[in-house]
C-alpha cells in the first residue's frame, strides 16, 4: 500500500502541483525529483512514479512535482536554468509535508540534473545530488557521441543493410547526414577543451558544483547520446575533469540503459542505486516498509 497524496504549493504567485510519497516515521532525508525536459511529474514510461514508490517502500519520503508551466502547474514554462525559485518552493513544501525532515537529496534527469547542479549550493538543506545523464550542450562532443554510438552501431546492424539492399533506405541522405556529423566531430571550431568558453548555464553548473559540499551520485546510461556527450565533455575539459575528480562523487554506469532507463531491469537498478544513496546519507531512517 503506497501512502501518497496530491499536493500543491505556491511559487512566485503561481500554484505548482505535485505528489508527496511518505516514508518511514523516523525518516530524516527525503528525495526531491526535478523533472527534466518537456515532461511532467509522472516521467517517461512512469519512471518517476516507479522511483518514488520504490523509495517510499524503503522508508525514504519523496516529492515529485511539475515545474512552472508544465503538467498541472500554473504559469509560463521556464527553462531548466531558471528553476531556482521552483526548487526552493518545492523544498519548503517538502519540509511542511514530512515531519522530522532535516535534509534533501535533489534527483534530476538530463537538464533536471543540470538545474540541480545550479541550485544545490544555494540551499543548506540540500545534502546530496543524484545526477542522471546530465545535460551539457557541446556540438563537437555531441557529434562525436553520435558518430561512435549511433552511426557505427547502425553500420553493424543487419537490418540496416537489408533496407539498403531492398531499396527502402535513403542511402544518399543517410550518407550526407553522416558526413556532416563527422565534420562537426572532427573539424568543429567549438572544442570540448574550451576551458574558458563555457556557455553561461554551464559556468553556473560548474560554479554551483564547486561550491556544493555534499555527496553526489552520477548515474550514466550506456545507450544514450546525452550521457556519452557528457562523458566526452568531462574527459576533454580540465575544469569539469578536475572538479569531478576532487568531489565526493560516486560514478556508476549501466551499459544497457537508455536515456530514461525504460528497460525494466535498468529502471529497477536506477531505483535501487538511488535508495542506497539516500539511505546512506540518512542512517537514522532505517525502519523500512514492507
Amino acid at each position: 500500500m503506497f501512502a501518497e497524496r496530491a499536493v500543491s504549493f505556491e511559487c512566485d504567485g503561481q500554484q505548482l502541483s505535485g505528489i508527496f510519497h511518505s516514508g518511514a516515521a523516523a525518516a530524516r532525508t527525503g528525495v526531491l525529483v526535478i523533472v527534466g525536459g518537456p515532461q511532467y511529474r509522472v516521467g517517461s514510461h512512469r519512471q518517476f512514479v516507479h522511483l518514488a514508490r520504490h523509495l517510499s517502500a524503503q522508508g525514504v519520503p519523496v516529492l515529485r512535482f511539475d515545474v512552472t508551466g508544465m503538467g498541472d502547474s500554473e504559469g509560463n514554462k521556464r527553462s531548466f536554468d531558471s528553476l531556482d525559485s521552483d526548487i526552493a518552493a518545492a523544498v519548503d513544501a517538502f519540509y511542511r509535508y514530512s515531519a522530522g525532515l532535516d535534509a534533501v537529496v535533489l534527483w534530476g534527469l538530463c537538464d533536471g540534473a543540470s538545474a540541480a547542479l545550479i541550485y544545490a549550493h544555494t540551499d543548506a538543506r540540500v545534502k546530496g545530488l543524484v545526477l542522471v545523464n546530465p545535460w551539457l550542450e557541446n556540438n563537437q562532443a555531441q557529434a562525436k557521441a553520435q558518430v561512435s554510438d549511433y552511426y557505427f552501431r547502425r553500420l553493424g546492424n543487419p537490418l540496416f543493410w537489408q533496407k539498403v539492399l531492398s531499396g527502402r533506405s535513403q542511402l544518399l541522405r543517410s550518407a550526407m547526414e553522416f558526413l556532416q556529423t563527422l565534420y562537426r566531430a572532427l573539424c568543429s571550431k567549438q572544442s570540448p577543451v574550451a576551458d574558458t568558453q563555457h556557455p553561461a548555464y554551464q559556468q553556473r553548473m560548474l560554479e554551483g558544483f564547486r561550491q556544493f559540499d555534499g555527496d553526489s551520485l552520477l548515474l550514466l546510461s550506456g545507450n544514450d547520446l546525452t550521457a556519452k556527450a557528457f562523458s566526452l565533455q568531462v574527459e576533454g575539459d580540465s575544469d569539469w575533469a578536475s572538479l569531478i575528480e576532487a568531489k565526493p562523487l560516486t560514478r556508476l554506469f549501466h551499459q544497457r540503459a537508455d536515456h530514461t532507463f525504460s528497460n525494466p531491469l535498468a529502471k529497477q537498478w536506477l531505483a535501487e542505486q538511488t535508495s542506497a544513496f539516500a539511505l546512506r546519507l540518512s542512517p537514522a531512517s532505517v525502519d523500512r516498509r514492507e
